[in-house]
C-alpha cells in the first residue's frame, strides 16, 4: 500500500510482530453485521500506548492493510478505522480505500477550520464518516452537518431522559445513530425503541434467561448432535447413524453434497455415500453448524460465527501445545457460550449434553487445560490484552492463531449459506 511510505508519517513502518488487532461487530436493527470496529495495541497490555496518537492510527493502518489483510479481518464488511487529529489533518485518510473503511472521528477532534477542510475533502471524495463517543453540543454542529454516523455511549447516561435528549438533539442531522458499550440483550432491545439503527457492545455473547424455560425437543437434539459428532472416538458409519436421526439435517447435508460446490455428475441420495464423500472434519464441521444454526433459531448469525472461531482458535492452540484430543478442545469454545445460545443457564445447558467432566469444568469455571486455553481465546475475542497468555506460545503466535480461526470460520460459514 502506497499510504505506507507517505512522507508525512514521521515514523518507519514497524514489523506485524510489534501491533496487535482485534475487532469487535457492529450489527444492525435486523440483527445482521454492519461492519467491525478494529481494535488496536501496540503490545499486549491493556492500555493502548498512543501518546502520539497519529503514530498510532498509523501502525494500526500499517499492520492492517500491508501485513494482516483488511479482509482477513472483517471480511466483506466495512472496517470503522479510529483516526486523530494529526491524521486527518495530514490528509493520510486519503489513503485508505473509500469503500473498506469508515474514519471514525476521535471524541477528543475539535472542529477547527483545518479538520473541517480536511473532513469536507474526505466526504465529497465519498468517504464515510462516524463520529466516536459524541455528545452533543453547539459548537459540534459542523461536524455532525459532515457525519454519516454518530456513535453515542449509552453507558454515559444513568438517566434515559438525558439519552433521549441527545438523540432528539442529533436526528435533525440525518445521521445514522449507532448505540456503543450495550451490555444486555434489554439495553438492546431499549435502544432499538427510542431510535437507534446500529449497536455495538457484547450483548448478543449474554444471556437472556428465562426462568422455567423449556427448549424445545429438537433443540436439545440438535444440541446433543453437535456434541456426539465432536467426540474424537467417533467413526463415519456412527455420524450417519446419528444424522439420520434429524431429517432436518439429513435433507441439508445431502442439499449441499448435490449442490454445485461438488460439481457431481450424478445426484446423491444416501446419507452413508455423503459422509463417505465429504470426509469426516468437514461432515463435523457441516453438521455442527447446521445444528447449532437450527438450535440458535433467531438469535444473530454473528454469534454462532463468533463460537466457531472461539472453538477452532482453542483447537489451533492446543495443536500448538501438542495436546490430545484436540476436537475436545474445539468443542470447549463451541459450547462455551450456549447460555447466550440458548437463553438457558449455563449449567442446566450442559447438563443435557454427553461431553465430558473436562469440557464442562473449562465453560463453567475456567478449569484445566481446556479452562486455560478457552480463557485464553476469550481474552484475545474481547481485546483483553493482559489476559492473553498461555504457556510457552509467543504472544504473536496466539493473535496469527485467531486470524486463522477467523480465515476458517468464515469459510465454514460460507459453507452454512450453501444449505440454508
Amino acid at each position: 500500500m502506497h499510504f505506507i511510505a507517505e512522507e508525512k508519517i514521521p515514523f518507519q513502518p514497524c514489523s506485524k510482530s510489534s501491533v496487535f488487532v482485534g475487532r469487535q461487530p457492529i450489527y444492525s436493527r435486523d440483527d445482521s453485521s454492519f461492519g467491525y470496529e478494529l481494535l488496536f495495541r501496540s503490545s499486549f497490555t491493556n492500555e493502548a500506548i498512543i501518546e502520539d496518537g497519529q503514530k498510532a492510527t498509523a501502525e494500526l493502518l500499517i499492520n492492517t492493510f500491508a501485513e494482516i489483510g483488511l479482509e482477513r479481518i472483517v471480511g466483506s464488511l466495512p472496517a470503522f478505522i479510529n483516526v486523530s487529529e494529526e491524521f486527518i489533518v495530514n490528509q493520510h485518510c486519503h489513503f485508505l480505500p473509500k469503500d473498506k473503511v469508515i474514519i471514525e472521528v476521535l471524541e477528543n477532534v475539535k472542529p477547527t477550520r483545518e479538520v473541517m477542510i480536511a473532513l469536507s475533502d474526505l466526504k465529497r471524495e465519498g468517504y464515510k464518516i462516524a463520529l466516536d463517543d459524541f455528545v452533543f453540543s453547539e459548537h459540534l454542529k459542523p461536524m455532525l452537518e459532515l457525519a454519516d454516523i454518530v456513535k453515542i455511549d449509552v453507558s454515559d447516561f444513568d438517566d434515559p431522559e438525558d439519552l433521549k435528549s441527545q438523540i432528539e438533539s442529533i436526528k435533525p442531522f440525518g445521521v445514522t445513530l449507532l448505540a456503543e458499550k450495550i451490555e444486555s440483550i434489554q439495553e438492546y432491545n431499549e435502544c432499538k425503541e427510542i431510535g437507534f439503527d446500529l449497536f455495538q457492545g457484547f450483548f448478543f455473547s449474554k444471556p437472556s434467561i428465562v426462568q422455567g424455560r423449556k427448549l424445545p425437543a429438537n433443540h436439545i437434539s440438535m444440541i446433543q448432535i453437535v456434541a456426539l459428532i465432536q467426540d474424537p472416538s467417533v467413526t463415519l458409519h456412527e455420524i450417519s447413524e446419528i444424522i439420520l436421526t434429524e431429517p432436518i439435517l439429513a435433507y441439508k447435508l445431502l442439499r449441499f453434497v448435490n449442490s454445485a460446490y461438488y460439481g457431481l455428475s450424478k445426484e446423491i441420495d444416501s446419507i452413508q455415500h455423503a459422509v463417505t464423500l465429504i470426509g469426516i472434519r468437514q461432515i463435523k464441521t457441516l453438521c455442527s453448524l447446521t445444528a447449532l444454526a437450527t438450535a440458535a433459531g433467531r438469535k444473530p448469525m454473528e454469534l454462532i460465527q463468533t463460537l466457531l472461531i472461539r472453538g477452532k482458535m482453542c483447537e489451533l492452540l492446543a495443536n500448538k501445545l501438542n495436546y490430545e484430543k484436540t476436537e475436545s478442545y474445539f468443542l470447549t469454545g463451541l459450547f462455551s457460550s450456549l447460555d447466550a445460545l440458548l437463553d438457558i443457564a449455563t449449567d442446566e445447558a450442559l447438563s443435557m449434553l454427553p461431553v465430558c467432566g473436562e469440557v464442562v469444568d473449562a465453560i463453567s469455571a475456567g478449569r484445566g487445560k481446556m479452562g486455560r486455553v478457552l480463557n485464553c481465546s476469550i481474552a484475545y475475542e474481547t481485546a483483553d490484552w493482559e489476559e492473553v497468555q498461555l504457556g510457552t506460545l509467543d504472544k504473536n503466535e496466539i493473535r496469527d492463531t485467531y486470524f486463522e480461526a477467523i480465515d476458517w470460520a468464515q469459510r465454514s460459514m460460507d459453507d452454512l449459506a450453501k444449505i440454508n
